[in-house]
């Protein structure tokens, strides 16, 4: 695949932030747009890669404070949102 290069104009952007960016591109000896294009595809993969947590069991907790029976909260909300037995 060929990559197209030309004039980008970004919009509403920090100069500020600009300023930080381009001067950490300078001292990773690397021009400007291949650093932003590089952040942009990081942005990208992190936004695809990003899971949506599905809160909806947590309703199903057990473990009112009960005298003589162990509570497992954390455990229990463990299992039910990143899916990890205890």
């Amino acid at each position: 695949m060929q990559k197209q290069k030309g004039i980008l104009v970004i919009r509403n952007s920090d100069k500020k932030v600009y300023r930080r960016f381009r001067q950490k591109a300078l001292e990773e000896d690397i021009n400007v747009g291949k650093a932003i294009t590089e952040a942009m595809e990081y942005w990208l993969e992190a936004k695809q890669n990003k899971k949506k947590t599905n809160i909806s069991g947590i309703r199903k907790l057990n473990g009112i404070i009960k005298a003589g029976k162990k509570v497992r909260w954390s455990e229990q909300v463990d299992e039910i949102l990143y899916g990890a037995s205890a």
